[in-house]
């Protein structure tokens, strides 16, 4: 049986509108990352001096949130005039780390008799601004880590970009919608986003699980040593309606006859919700509080209290699976490009026509479901990163004007978590298993086609398979792509209601004398689907289909 078709838009203004906003708001974050960049590749073009250290000390930092910044003197000379600098960083003013300063002001205290009670009279090395010599700063970590930032910032950003990119190109292209079915995601399209999962988890993996877990090693092997507590508190970072909270001890320690000070308490560091816990480990400490430290034998101005990981060790199981996706994706990515054509013979005078792997494999099983497990660990994965980086952006920034810019992201998030759910239930339904022994079938012919139960739950109240061809053909209408859809062909070959004759058997396809050959062209095309349709009561119907090819004429066929 035939029936009309119908002409069916593009993605049309609603997808563009999307990509185009998505590709803008991602420059922003990649404008930021390439200035950043910038920054700090003038920062580190800035001259080296000769100069000489007066005062170096670590102070507590004002403002609420505390931390500690170098009380820092130098003096340089330039251009036959005498300055002094007191910026430790270009774009750093404080630590939140007794350590990082410790470390920086460490190498100043050694001299060729050992370690001296104070840096004052030691030589450095600064840099200098030649356009104003006024400006300087005496260690170039500031710069490392504007630059570190920059390329994180512009490696997202980019990343996003090109995704925006990718939808407004995909935009242009025809969408398929009749016959709901498990589809292949465009190789460009699926690159990009199988690339940002592999780089997130490696470079969540590479930059923090890699190293804390050597630091860790490095620790089991660090000194006991007695400390007393200096002063306590729980420090506070705020942000737009949110604030985290960390366990901040100052203490001192003595190694080889010298004082050192840290405030270091455990592996992980950083801030972390709930205030209750940090309070009751720094009132358990008051001043004066005798505790137990690890301090490193080799570099004595590290120390940690408690150097277990304790439950944040699960974390470096995060990244795993966001590898494992990313790596997968692009290999199945590549295999899939490098599948040959098959070519199908043409009538004399006319162009060999190049027409796709048909998805049914003469001779083997293939499966019928309305959802591939990878498809759905694969959405579930993407939902919980987006919805995780949207959810912290939205606390972060909730109450501000920025909220309102992310209204977009938070429906799409909506959308990708009633998608899962509505995967993870299909998950559950029957699967099928089809056979045909030929996948190129000739004009005129008959075949054998099999199909048996490959698992899942749920007894479907109806059984149908369906021999479909479908025309397609691509114009634009402007700036818009829009494709027109004739079904031509629609021949029921099995169609059952009883139990049994669901479960296994098989039927005879026949291939129509007058079929038009399947047909692949740059605005036109014909295709034939072998397509199945099982109704499931409490259960997402199964709607699967997969192409074949109905084979051009052979030349002793044509008149």
């Amino acid at each position: 049986m035939t029936r009309s078709g119908t002409t069916v838009p593009g993605k049309g203004c609603g997808l563009i509108g999307f990509g185009l906003f998505w590709t803008l708001f991602s420059s922003i974050f990649l404008i930021v990352g390439v200035w950043q960049i910038r920054e700090s590749f003038r920062a580190g073009s800035w001259q080296p001096v000769p100069c000489t250290i007066d005062r170096f000390e670590i102070v507590d930092a004002d403002g609420a949130e505390g931390g500690f910044r170098a009380d820092l003197a130098y003096r340089y000379d330039y251009g036959g005039q005498s300055y002094t600098g007191t910026k430790l960083w270009t774009d750093q003013k404080s630590s939140k780390a007794y350590q990082e300063l410790a470390e920086i002001r460490e190498p100043f205290l050694q001299g060729p008799e050992g370690r001296r009670p104070s840096p004052a009279g030691a030589s450095a090395e600064c840099r200098v601004n030649p356009e104003n010599p006024a400006e300087s700063y005496l260690h170039p970590q500031g710069s490392h880590g504007q630059l570190i930032f920059g390329l994180i910032f512009s490696g997202v950003g980019g990343l996003f970009v090109l995704i925006g990119l990718a939808i407004l190109f995909s935009s242009r292209k025809e969408r398929v919608v009749s016959y709901p079915t498990t589809t292949e995601a465009p190789p460009a399209l699926g690159l990009v986003f199988f690339l940002i999962f592999g780089l997130a988890g490696l470079g969540i993996f590479g930059g923090l699980i890699v190293p804390k877990f050597l630091e860790w090693l490095d620790m089991r092997g660090w000194q006991e040593t007695s400390a007393e507590v200096v002063r306590g508190r729980v420090r506070e970072s705020r942000g737009d309606d949110s604030t985290t909270y960390a366990v901040d001890l100052l203490y001192r320690y003595e190694v080889g006859g010298h004082e050192y000070r840290s405030n270091r308490y455990d592996l992980i560091g950083g801030s972390s919700s709930g205030r209750k816990g940090k309070v009751e480990v720094v009132n358990a400490n008051p001043p004066g509080t005798k505790i137990t430290v690890f301090v490193d034998p080799q570099n004595p101005w590290r120390a940690v209290i408690n150097r277990n990981p304790g439950w944040w060790a699960l974390f470096a199981l995060f990244p795993l699976p966001f590898m494992a996706v990313g790596l997968g994706g692009l290999i199945w990515c590549f295999r899939k490009g490098r599948k040959p054509a098959v070519r199908s013979e043409a009538r004399p005078g006319l162009a060999v026509r190049e027409i796709g792997n048909p998805a049914m494999v003469a001779g083997e099983w293939t499966r019928f479901r309305t959802v591939p497990l990878a498809g759905f660990i694969f959405i579930l994965i993407f939902t919980l990163f987006w919805n995780g980086f949207i959810t912290f952006g939205f606390f972060d920034t909730k109450g501000s004007f920025f909220t309102l810019f992310l209204i977009p992201f938070i429906l799409v998030g909506l959308g990708m978590i009633a998608l899962t759910i509505y995967m993870f239930i299909a998950l559950f339904g029957p699967v099928y298993e089809l056979q045909m022994n030929e996948a190129e079938l000739a004009r005129g012919s008959s075949h054998t086609l099999r199909w048996r139960r490959g698992g899942g739950r749920g007894q479907p109240a109806s059984f149908c398979l369906l021999l479909v061809g479908r025309e397609e053909a691509t114009y634009r209408n402007g700036t818009n792509t829009s494709t027109a859809k004739l079904v031509f062909h629609e021949q029921v070959i099995f169609e059952t209601r009883t139990p049994q004759a669901m479960d296994t058997g098989h039927a005879t396809i026949l291939i129509p004398a007058d079929a038009v050959p399947s047909f692949a062209g740059s605005h036109n095309r014909i295709r034939w689907f072998l397509c199945l349709r099982a109704e499931i009561p409490r259960l997402p119907d199964v709607k699967a289909e997969r192409e074949i090819t109905v084979s051009f004429p052979r030349k002793e066929e044509l008149p």
